[in-house]
Formats: structure tokens, sequence, C-alpha cells
């Protein structure tokens, strides 16, 4: 045995009696593309998974990784044999796959940085070509959005001061003497290196928004600038999902010199009083948010006069539901906005949801005529006891099928309101500011094509309205790799560009 194995050997030994796992984290090229790869070694165990393909699915490695150079992968039907050595907390070597061979590199992650540890990077870095990334900390990592892909990741550390993301781009950060932060390098899967300058640092200043009755918790982010600036209002979408998921949002406008709000609805996260967006219409959360706007308009860095608004999703509803009634809105960019009514979305929502789930077709039409008959009985005032009969058929047919309450009582939430409030559509001709759409090619949540036609038969001839739909994506602008899709945040700049705004 020469010293190098003896070397691997001492060290497997030393992590086996400790009963440490170690992950290393990398890429392989799988049906044309590059896909996430992950090895976790344990005492007892290694295993292979590609999470962004299969899930939480894992395969088992029956070879000691650090000691054999050869080891299988045995994934469904295929066979992947690997050829590796541990070099500098990286495993490097080939992969053979039905005669093809591909180089990988497997970097060790390094055990998760503490938050004061994580807020030390955060920040806003520019390029020569006035691209920006921004770096912030949350949930405990530390999350990258890239102007390069698109893209909003997580970094992995891997070295000191070194972090690597799913889009196989590794970030090292340069400091001073004094551990300052002062520029940004990033390298690309094909070597390509970029060098950012860290910018001086945005503004966050917490607040709670008087809105009636009710105390909404908000953060506003503040670019370095003593001039008043553009700002954003940032909806947040449908359902008990807090500010935190649109937080990047807020920050992507903030870095390219935006005032940018975000904040929690009512009855949720830290927001304060006894209103509750579960009980709250369309038309409710309008008049609030819109309020939130004025708030907006008043700020100290804002110029009142180019004051916008975006939202995904239900956000993308209200936030043409504000431009319709509100023509100071000087903007709206709705992202996988319903531009139907409410009834019409949801059992466009329900065939997609069964049809993804394999359900036969005739089941299919069966359930969605249970649903509209719910519906309509919801808009009646009366839910008819034999559509729950029917229903409890389908329920103990298919378990856990997303299906009506048991119950003939008129639920809180959909209320006859939003299951008839289609005025986005037909009231789209009151809108006078620019407009820009962005949607998913296969939204299985909106009916996409239906409101984009919509909004196109009613909005005035006059109103410049900008498209993006991003193939392969989904309701959340995820693709089929679960990756957002490329450009998502690129247009927008490009776009508010365009509209006079940056």
């Amino acid at each position: 045995m020469n010293f190098c194995k003896s070397l691997l050997f001492l060290v497997s030994l030393l992590i086996s009696s400790l009963g440490i796992s170690q992950v290393y984290v990398g890429e392989v090229i799988h049906g044309d593309r590059f896909q996430y790869a992950k090895i976790t070694i344990t005492d007892s165990l290694t295993t292979f998974s590609l999470p962004y393909v299969d899930n939480d699915k894992k395969y088992v490695v029956a070879e000691n990784i650090q000691t054999t150079p050869d080891w299988r992968v045995i994934r469904d039907l295929e066979s992947w044999v690997f050829t590796t050595a541990i070099s500098s907390n990286k495993l490097i070597g080939t992969l053979w796959d039905n005669g093809i061979s591909q180089p990988v590199t497997f970097y060790r992650q390094l055990d998760a940085l503490p938050i004061n540890e994580l807020s030390k990077y955060e920040g806003v870095f520019e390029d020569n070509n006035g691209n920006r990334a921004v770096i912030y900390a949350e949930n405990g990592y530390l999350h990258l959005m890239s102007p390069y892909t698109g893209r909003t990741m997580s970094l992995k550390p891997i070295g000191n001061q070194t972090f690597w993301s799913v889009s196989g781009e590794q970030s090292v950060f340069k400091t001073t003497d004094t551990d300052d932060l002062t520029e940004l390098e990033i390298t690309g899967r094909f070597q390509n290196v970029k060098i950012l300058k860290k910018l001086l640092p945005m503004k966050i200043e917490e607040t709670w928004v008087p809105v009636g009755k009710d105390s909404l918790y908000a953060k506003i982010f503040i670019p370095p600038t003593d001039q008043k600036v553009p700002a954003c209002l940032v909806l947040p979408g449908g359902g008990a999902t807090g500010m935190a998921n649109y937080e990047y949002e807020a920050r992507f406008f903030a870095a390219y010199g935006m005032v940018a709000m975000v904040f929690d609805k009512s009855g949720n996260g830290k927001s304060k009083g006894p209103g509750n967006f579960n009980l709250q219409t369309f038309e409710d959360k309008t008049a609030q948010y819109l309020q939130l706007f004025e708030f907006l308009q008043n700020h100290v860095n804002v110029d009142p006069t180019k004051v916008g608004v975006h939202g995904p999703s239900e956000g993308g509803r209200l936030a043409l539901m504000m431009a319709i009634d509100e023509p100071e809105i000087a903007f709206v960019n709705a992202t996988a906005a319903p531009i139907t009514s409410m009834r019409e979305g949801q059992l466009f929502a329900i065939n997609e949801y069964l049809r993804n789930r394999g359900i036969p077709e005739a089941d299919n039409i069966a359930i969605r005529t249970i649903w509209n008959e719910y519906y309509a009985g919801i808009i009646a005032g009366e839910i008819d006891p034999k559509t729950i009969e029917k229903a409890n058929v389908f329920r103990e047919k298919y378990d856990r099928l997303f299906l009506p309450p048991n119950a003939v009582a008129l639920p809180d939430s959909p209320n006859k309101d939003d299951l008839l409030n289609d005025r986005v559509a037909i009231q789209a001709a009151k809108i006078r500011c620019p407009v820009f759409l962005q949607y998913g090619e296969n939204d299985g949540r909106v009916p996409a094509d239906k409101s984009i036609q919509n909004f196109y038969k009613y909005v005035s001839k006059d109103v410049p309205i900008t498209l993006k739909i991003y193939p392969r994506a989904n309701h959340s602008f995820m693709t089929p790799e679960y990756e957002i899709s490329h450009g998502y945040t690129k247009d927008k700049r490009l776009w508010l560009q365009k509209i006079g705004l940056l």
C-alpha cells in the first residue's frame, strides 16, 4: 500500500470511527443536461442521488469510494461506473455510461455556516457590464441571485470563502485584511470567470403599516442613494405563504436602484390585528394593498410618480385590479396571473391536477362536474347534499383525493364574490400603465392561454404590454429540472430599462 492509499485508508477509518457523514456535491450530464448530483458517505452506507431528477430516491454504492477508485451506481436500468480519486477535498475522475465517458468533479460540502458568519457575505455585486448579483442569508443558508442564470439558488460551502451552486458555478469571496468584502469571483462550469465588485450596501427598514384595524408587517429595501427613486410594492401570492417567499423579488428590484417593499398579509406572519386573509375577498385585499401603495409613495426615498406593483399568481390578479382602481400606479409586473373568474381558474386547476395524477378521463369529468356543482351551490347560497354524496363516492375510490369538504355548510373561502370576480378581464380597459406579463408554458394552476386571451381582448391598445412565456416552466417558473426559468429576472430588468425606470 503506497503512502496516498495509506493516508486515505487512515482517513476512512477515522471517519468511520467517528460516525461522521460526508457530503460531496457536483454535476453529471444526464439526458443531455447537467444535473445536480450528491454523494453521501457515512460509516455504514454510501449513497448517490440526483435530487432534481429522482426527488428523494437514493442509490446505494457498494464500494468504499474513499479507498476504491472504481465504483458503480445502478440507477434503474442504467449502470454508471465511476473512476475517482480524492484531491483537496474533491472527488475528481471519470463517469462511464454506455461506453461514453465524461469528466466529473464532486466537491466536499462543509458544515453550514452560522448566521453571524453568513451575514458578512450579504450584498450587491456588479460586473463591468452592469450585471448585478444579490447575495443574502435566509433560513440558515446563503443565497445567490445570479444575473447570468436568472435564478436564485442556495450556495454550498466547499472551502474557505468558497461556495458551489447547483448551476455548476463556484463563488469565491475576496476580502481585505480587515475582512471586508471587496469582490466576488464566479467561475462557471466551463471555467468562464466573472469578477464582480461589491457595491454599497442596501438599507433594510422593518415597520408595521396601519391598514384599517390591522398593522401589516413590512420590510423596505432601500438602495444606497440620496435621490428619490422609483419603487415597487411586492405582493404575496395566494395561501398562507409569508413574505420570506417573495423577499428575493424585493431584493432584485432594490439591487437595481429601486425601493422595494414586501409584507405579511393580514393574519399571517408578524402582522397584527383582527384581519384574516382567509376571510378577505379579492376586493378587500385590493383595498388594503392600495393603502400600502400609498404608504410606499410617501416614503422619503421614493419618487411618488414612479411606484409600481409586482404580484405572483393571486398577487398578479390583485396587482392588475389595483391598476384598474388607481391611475397613479406606474407599472405592473404580473407573474402567472389568473385573468379569468376564480371559478373558471379553479376548474382548470382541478382538471390539470387530476390529469397529472393519471385519473381516468371519465372520473376526471365526473369530479370536475361535482366541483362545478359545489361552486354553483356557493354562488346560490345553498350546497345540494347530493353533490356531497357524489363526492363521497370518489373519496372512497381515491385516497386523499382533492375534493369538496364533507359538509353542506357554505365555506368561508372561496366565497361567492371571489368565484365570480373576473373584473381584471372586463375592466382591463381602465389600466393605463405599462404591464409586463410572465407565464410558464406548463402552468397547471392558472389557465395561461385563456388569461392572456382575456387580457388582450379588453385592454386598451394604447397600453404598452410585454408578454413572456417560459418554455417548460410551471406555475412557479420552475422547469422539470427544478430550476427557475432562465431569463426570469433578467427579463424584468430589461423591461424596467425599456420603460425608463432603470
